[in-house]
């Protein structure tokens, strides 16, 4: 009976200590240096692997912030020059997490100059994706030891990342900035008239404003992502959203010192090489957009409170018709 539990004890030693090994070396949940096997790192669950790379690194260094959802997480934060960000943008996120872990952040006393708040339309417009969260939690990590030797879960995620069983297009390199697959799907876009009854809800204005009570002495930049024409269109102009999307952005951004549109019919958002699909842009659209932010020339994006709010409307309407006119599709309108 001893020999027989010594062996079993062995075994289980054994396997545990393998599979410890096998997670240390992928590090699928960013507690260490990331995947040391290869280059990439997959975002099982960014909101998680954010605020272990934020715990685990000199956060005190950090002079900058950056909020948004997973079209922020492309905005590489190296090619913000002028401060040391950290980006913690993850997908699907909105306002009311950007509040809860800009508070976070600041209760690891991480107190920031600047921060970039990336405002997406999809905030003001609920369905069951969108819906406003009534109770939000930081993800806050297990001890590495947990989740590394005893969480089949995590398990799972190393052999998917080994094995290149993930379906993710975005990913992260090793220095845990956001690119996407060379071999993302091609952007075949088509305009589609599809009408609504949904309105637009406010409510998550606040949340944009609250980061501003958060952190009242840092300097807050707003920027609306870029999105094709043809999602613009179907998604917002076509159900009859795009004025009231455009309000809710224009008084959310109220409490910020600049914000930035990148959203409108531009050189980048019609055409479609530059996207997978028509939501996340590629680096180097995103490294124009980067010193835009920094305020260096460029005929790229707008600020937002140049205009009033009808101004900002109409200018949005104006480049949609003129876009529209020009590929014969005014009849759209």
């Amino acid at each position: 009976m001893l020999a027989y539990l010594k062996t079993y004890l062995t075994m289980v030693s054994t396997i545990i200590s393998f599979i410890g090994v096998l997670n240390v070396a992928v590090d699928p949940l960013w507690y260490a240096q990331g995947n040391k096997l290869n280059p990439i790192n997959v975002p099982y669950n960014e909101r998680l692997t954010k605020t272990n790379l934020f715990l685990h690194s000199d956060r005190q260094k950090y002079d900058c912030l950056i909020f948004g959802s997973s079209r922020v997480t492309l905005l590489n934060s190296k090619a913000l020059k002028n401060n040391v960000c950290f980006n913690y943008s993850f997908s699907a996120g909105t306002a009311e997490e950007f509040a809860k872990y800009a508070q976070y952040v600041k209760d690891k006393g991480v107190n920031p100059q600047k921060i970039y708040v990336g405002i997406d339309a999809y905030n003001f417009t609920f369905d069951k994706k969108t819906a406003l969260k009534k109770k939000v939690e930081v993800a806050e990590p297990k001890p590495a030891y947990q989740a590394y030797l005893f969480s089949l879960d995590t398990l799972q995620f190393s052999l998917k990342t080994i094995f290149r069983l993930n379906t993710e297009i975005r990913y992260y390199e090793q220095d845990f900035q956001g690119k996407f697959s060379d071999n993302a799907p091609k952007y075949k876009p088509k305009f589609v008239d599809k009408k609504t009854q949904e309105k637009c809800n406010f409510s998550r204005i606040a949340y944009y404003k609250q980061i501003r009570h958060i952190f009242p002495n840092a300097k807050i930049i707003g920027y609306v992502p870029p999105i094709s024409v043809w999602k613009l269109f179907n998604e917002s102009y076509a159900r009859g959203l795009l004025d009231c999307e455009l309000q809710a952005i224009y008084e959310a951004s109220k409490s910020y010192d600049i914000t930035y549109d990148f959203s409108y019919p531009s050189e980048i958002t019609t055409v479609t090489y530059n996207t997978y699909d028509g939501s996340h842009y590629h680096p180097d659209v995103n490294n124009q957009i980067a010193q835009v932010l920094e305020e260096k020339r460029s005929n790229l994006g707008i600020r937002i409170h140049q205009y009033n709010l009808n101004e900002y409307q109409q200018f949005h309407k104006s480049k949609l018709k003129e876009y529209l006119y020009k590929e014969q599709q005014g009849k759209r309108l």
